[in-house]
């Protein structure tokens, strides 16, 4: 979390970031000062997205532009902004960032999940 604050900051990006554990539980949900309403649904609805499939949101997004049938499924943020947290090779969870534009959003969620990775 504190890194995708971090990167949200250095942005200037007003997001609201959620981190879901390898089930999709809510574990951590912050509304950064000026994020939309509607991006605390959006962001925990992205990293929900990213645990239950073990992909990024982004990848998503791309399968849906070759299948467009896939956006009537019900509960599938297929936007960019999902990614799931991997830890020795296991998904451990997922962080969900949404407020700012796509790239935006992937940008500080790729900031959050290299923590792991560190």
């Amino acid at each position: 979390m504190a890194k995708a604050h971090a990167a949200a900051a250095a942005g200037g990006f007003a997001v609201t970031i959620c981190i879901v554990d390898e089930g999709g539980h809510l574990l951590r949900l912050d509304r950064l000062e000026d994020a939309p309403l509607i991006s605390l649904r959006v962001a925990e609805g992205k990293a929900r997205t990213a645990v239950e499939l073990n992909m990024s949101t982004a990848a998503l997004e791309q399968a849906v532009a070759a299948l467009p049938s896939m956006t009537a499924i019900a509960g599938i943020y297929p936007f960019r902004g999902g990614i799931p947290l991997r830890q020795d090779g296991y998904c451990v969870g997922a962080i969900g960032v949404s407020g700012v534009l796509p790239d935006q959003d992937e940008q500080v969620a790729q900031s959050g999940a290299s923590a792991l990775a560190a």
